[in-house]
């Protein structure tokens, strides 16, 4: 549970990271009327991530054995390529 954590915080440490950077570009070019569109896009990803949460969860409880494995590995896949 612990690594689970310090791995969500890091993560969202360095998106917050990237956000402040790009706002801050934003405000130094002197187009700030854009941050409310990135403010949007933040929000519908948090709730994309959410959602996808659940989904996995839920696909998750059902399987077992073999099956949930393989569930398992396809995810680890999953993951592995989302962030290469």
């Amino acid at each position: 549970m612990i690594p689970s954590f310090l791995l969500s915080l890091r993560e969202g440490i360095e998106a917050a990271l990237i956000i402040g950077i790009i706002l801050g570009a934003l405000r130094k070019i002197g187009r700030s009327d854009l941050s409310r569109i990135i403010w949007a896009g933040v929000s519908s990803a948090v709730l994309l991530s959410i959602l996808s949460a659940l989904l996995l969860r839920a696909l998750d409880a059902e399987l077992t054995g073999q099956t949930e494995q393989i569930f398992e590995g396809f995810t680890m896949f999953l993951a592995a390529g989302v962030l290469t």
